[in-house]
């Protein structure tokens, strides 16, 4: 099946989308980073910023939208 993606970028995304429903759930940012498979706190920081223009963090704490 094609993604459109490299496999090394569909990964990132698949553990990117995981951080991000762990992080609104309440979840701390360095746990968040473990259980989605990020080799630290500051990996994840780093493409969670680069992706979606925010911090892990204050994603956490912003108030969650719900369609």
């Amino acid at each position: 099946m094609a993604y459109g993606f490299a496999p090394s970028d569909y990964q990132r995304d698949l553990r990117l989308r995981r951080a991000r429903a762990l992080l609104a759930e309440g979840t701390a940012p360095s746990t968040a980073a473990a259980e989605a498979g990020f080799a630290d706190q500051a990996h994840l920081t780093r493409w969670f910023s680069r992706t979606y223009g925010v911090t892990p963090a204050a994603y956490r704490t912003a108030p969650q939208q719900v369609p």
